[in-house]
């Protein structure tokens, strides 16, 4: 009995929360665990959900509806504040590693990866709760939305934060890496011409608003372009920002190794906007990429004349008819799962960074050869699915793809070479730029389901609704008349 009494005494004099902890588990989260977590929710699976963006992007047509349809008919975009809260327990704990290089560039890293998923956030929705968000420990628990274009002037800011940041610490100690990342290993000047390049990306996707002077888009394009000491950029593949799978660990295999290969042969056939242009313009990606339709005849005189791609507007059943009978091209998959390896997720290259500077130049923004970019986004984009050099010198070298010139022609050509390039990579962004641009024509019928037009943005969450009413209400009363649906069209847009 006296034992007991002391045991009691003893664990009663313990605080509760020392009683809740678990002695089994961590409950120190350590800045690289952290930054490994917040990398894999940034990361876009160009094989998940059956690959949704990819089809909506009409690069592929589902042709079995138990696993959906190419209906454009989406409803809810994507909030991101779990992981962003993560970012600012990244600052914290990095804060505690001391004042030195490592802990700054933790910090960096930080501003690009709020400055990549506020930029998600508002290309999907609109305006978002950004200055208020992340106060609840200081008692806001019902954030005020801010208006898109400090959104996006917000995340600007934190990118050129970033690269100051980096730049200053490369200075500093060159040899500077840090833990738990797993885009670049740790590299962090690769991170820094992550971080300019993905202002690139933004300052392009609001073209529409070249005229506004608190954005100043030419002066923030010409400052990046034209000085790449300062702003570095990714300009070769080895620069990518990318998800590398690997063979060892299983948890990082291709996500569609090995038991979903077959889904992608049989139920995912390839779209036609996206192969009609590779037919049109006799592009060798297309041998790399797809496998011919097998009900096809060999054409000795046409070595495209087996790629054909199915109408992402037409009836499913229809679309299911003609795969049976072998009429579409599919995925190869010698070259997507060649093993669990298979092949990289890009999620910011430099085929794209090489022709957003060909499209600032375009449109005047800056000084320079477009065209000597618009190649080069080809170029490495050819390398990244290993065509051969000769192939893509003779592409090239084709009267409709050589550039026509800083005008509109030459602008639709480079903005179609993007679309190419984009095949399954990068999220949504092949979509977004269709949505800026109307490049390439996307098809459509009676598969849409909406209209006869595609949508242009997604609502925001019942979540929203529910937790932070009043304050989602004022900001689609402000920006849609009350409207909350994907054909409502936001600033960025109009």
């Amino acid at each position: 009995m006296a034992a007991v009494l002391i045991m009691f005494m003893i664990t009663g004099c313990r605080k509760i929360e020392d009683l809740q902890r678990n002695p089994n588990a961590s409950d120190q989260a350590s800045p690289k665990l952290l930054l490994t977590g917040i990398e894999y929710d940034m990361y876009d699976n160009p094989w998940s959900d059956y690959a949704y963006a990819h089809r909506m992007a009409q690069y592929m047509v589902l042709n079995f509806d138990y696993y959906g349809n190419q209906a454009y008919t989406w409803g809810a975009g994507s909030m991101y504040y779990g992981t962003l809260r993560n970012v600012e327990r990244l600052d914290i704990e990095a804060d505690k590693l001391g004042t030195n290089t490592v802990t700054r560039s933790y910090k960096a890293i930080g501003n690009f990866a709020r400055a990549w998923l506020y930029s998600r956030m508002t290309e999907q929705m609109g305006d978002l709760p950004l200055t208020e968000a992340m106060k609840a420990p200081e008692g806001v628990y019902f954030p005020k939305y801010d208006d898109q274009k400090s959104v996006f002037l917000q995340c600007l800011q934190w990118l050129e934060d970033a690269n100051t940041e980096l730049e200053s610490v490369i200075n500093e100690n060159p040899a500077t890496t840090v833990q738990g990342d797993i885009f670049y290993n740790g590299d962090v000047r690769k991170w820094r011409k992550a971080v300019n390049s993905l202002s690139l990306r933004i300052l392009i996707s609001l073209s529409k608003k070249e005229g506004d002077a608190d954005l100043g888009l030419k002066a923030r394009f010409n400052s990046i372009a034209s000085n790449p000491d300062k702003y570095p950029l990714i300009t070769d593949n080895s620069d990518n920002m990318q998800m590398v799978y690997n063979t060892t660990d299983k948890t990082n295999n291709n996500p569609i190794w090995p038991d979903d290969s077959k889904f992608y042969v049989n139920r995912n056939v390839l779209g036609a906007t996206w192969v009609d242009l590779m037919t049109l313009n006799q592009d060798p990606r297309i041998f790399k990429i797809a496998s011919p339709a097998p009900g096809i005849a060999e054409d000795p005189a046409n070595a495209f004349a087996r790629f054909r791609g199915a109408n992402t507007g037409a009836i499913q059943s229809e679309i299911q008819t003609q795969t049976n009978l072998g009429l579409y091209a599919t995925i190869n998959r010698d070259f997507w799962l060649k093993d669990a390896n298979g092949v990289p997720a890009i999620q910011l290259g430099a085929s794209e960074t090489a022709f957003n500077l060909a499209e600032g130049i375009n449109r005047g923004w800056t000084a320079g050869d477009a065209s000597t970019h618009y190649t080069n986004g080809i170029n490495q984009n050819m390398k990244f699915y290993g065509v051969a050099q000769q192939a893509i010198t003779d592409f090239l070298a084709q009267p409709g793809i050589v550039y026509k010139g800083d005008n509109a022609d030459g602008l639709n050509q480079l903005l179609t070479q993007k679309y190419v390039a984009f095949f399954q990579n990068s999220g949504w962004q092949s979509y977004f730029n269709w949505r800026r641009t109307g490049v390439p024509g996307f098809d459509i019928g009676p598969a849409n389901e909406n209209g006869a037009t595609i949508p242009v943005r997604f609502s925001y969450p019942q979540s929203e609704y529910t937790n932070n009413n009043a304050n989602v209400k004022d900001a689609v009363q402000r920006q849609f008349a009350g409207s909350d649906t994907r054909n409502d069209e936001m600033w960025m847009i109009r």
